[in-house]
């Protein structure tokens, strides 16, 4: 097909855009040694270090606000003696958009300790302060069980994020311009869409699909089945239980670490043992799906998610948009005028070099074949599975495929007497019959 015809320049582009990625980010980034040992080199600029600065913004002064826009550089707040939550605010600046930068990423990691902080984020300062006083002033403010201590923020967008506590931190900016994970996450998008249709009939996926989801949503299952088995409203008390599945579900992923360890490793074994046998025999006992229909939006689901994973895989927007509308684009097309255009790009840029033969070259290539055919057939004769006594009764003359199982000839003398006569009084034929229609031809022209 002409995706197989395609395949290695994919591959070979592929190569070239993360080798071009690869140098422009050690280009971007050298190493500490490198910068001591070039005294040309501007290294005051780059200082990792960073202090704060007055910011000015929309006719605000702020105070306490750092700029980290180079990779390492990084700010140390000190703790506070008045026993009160300080805000600080670091922000980060924009670079341009760039298909280079298509797999780049960017975070700001910080060092602390406890989990006595609070963190919010916009694009900007002031929208900072705002969400900071809204919380002062909120009654209730909760707080979700995902927070983390490393933001991801996107290398094309303006961000601002605040920090309020009152102990000691440290906040890095951190910079990649190939992030190796995204990278993975394109190109299983990638994969899964164009295997979808294979893998939507593969009974071995059916089974890992169906445990994995039994691992993974398993308290969301069970809620599941306590609202059929008491047939209740998504909006009585089951509503709540979803809610609450999803929240037990989302804590215990973004603290999978800390079930991890000695303390809890046991417990995390048992479950996974108990909840994937359990899956296994749900999923045996249904069995595979084998409605036509059903196997449709099987495939459909996958590639939908294979979208959303490419589409996600990158904080390039629009190319990665631009990609899935070109994945889409290019499934839609019918097979036959894609097997047609490879067809007409094979003929016109892959012709096949073909190499005609002479006539020795045809005679000696015809008699070299001939005789290693006759070779194999009385090998074959020779052997058990031939079954000689059968073949033998259906024919004529026993006697001479005998003859020629031991090596004689496979035409006798007479044979090629007759062929090669019949050849001579063809050709002599041919000659009279042309001689006669000239001197024909030459009495009409005289008359």
């Amino acid at each position: 097909s002409l995706l197989q015809e395609i395949r290695p320049m994919f591959l070979f582009l592929l190569f070239t855009f993360l080798s071009k990625c690869v140098a422009q980010e050690l280009a971007d980034n050298p190493s500490p040694e490198s910068l001591t040992q070039d005294p040309n080199h501007p290294v005051l600029p780059n200082h990792p270090y960073v202090v704060s600065t007055p910011w000015a913004e929309d006719g605000v002064t702020h105070q306490d606000v750092y700029k980290l826009g180079v990779k390492g550089q990084y700010a140390n707040i000190p703790l506070r003696t008045d026993g009160y939550d300080h805000l600080s605010t670091f922000c980060y600046s924009s670079v341009p958009l760039s298909i280079y930068m298509f797999w780049s990423s960017a975070s700001m990691k910080m060092d602390l300790p406890s989990n006595n902080y609070q963190v919010y984020i916009g694009p900007n300062v002031t929208s900072v302060s705002s969400l900071a006083q809204a919380s002062e002033s909120a009654w209730f403010y909760s707080q979700l069980p995902w927070r983390s201590k490393e933001f991801k923020l996107s290398p094309f967008e303006d961000v601002c994020i605040g920090v309020q506590t009152m102990e000691e931190y440290t906040i890095t900016l951190q910079w990649k311009y190939v992030n190796y994970m995204m990278v993975v996450v394109t190109l299983s998008g990638m994969a899964l869409f164009w295997m979808a249709p294979t893998l939507c009939r593969n009974t071995f996926f059916h089974y890992t699909t169906g445990i994995s989801l039994g691992l993974l949503m398993s308290v969301v299952l069970l809620t599941y089945l306590a609202q059929r088995r008491f047939k209740q409203s998504l909006f009585s008390w089951v509503g709540v239980a979803y809610s609450f599945s999803v929240y037990l579900m989302t804590r215990t992923w973004f603290n999978i670490k800390e079930y991890m360890t000695e303390q809890y490793i046991h417990l995390l074994v048992g479950y996974v043992l108990v909840a994937g046998i359990i899956s296994f025999a749900v999923v045996y006992r249904m069995g595979p799906p084998s409605n036509p229909r059903t196997i449709n939006l099987i495939q459909w689901a996958m590639q939908a998610v294979s979208l959303v994973m490419v589409v996600m895989s990158s904080y390039h927007q629009p190319a990665s948009l631009l990609l899935s509308l070109t994945m889409i684009t290019w499934a839609a097309i019918p097979a036959s005028l894609k097997s047609g255009v490879n067809t007409q790009i094979r003929k016109r840029f892959f012709k096949p070099q073909v190499k005609l033969l002479s006539e020795d070259e045809y005679n000696t290539q015809a008699h070299a074949e001939t005789k290693k055919a006759l070779e194999q057939l009385k090998n074959f004769c020779r052997s058990p599975d031939s079954k000689p006594w059968k073949t033998v009764t259906r024919l004529r003359s026993p006697g001479r495929f005998a003859e020629f199982i031991e090596g004689s000839p496979h035409l006798t003398e007479a044979e090629v007497m007759e062929y090669s006569h019949w050849d001579y009084n063809t050709d002599d034929e041919d000659d009279t019959d042309e001689d006669e229609a000239n001197e024909a031809a030459t009495d009409d022209n005289m008359d």
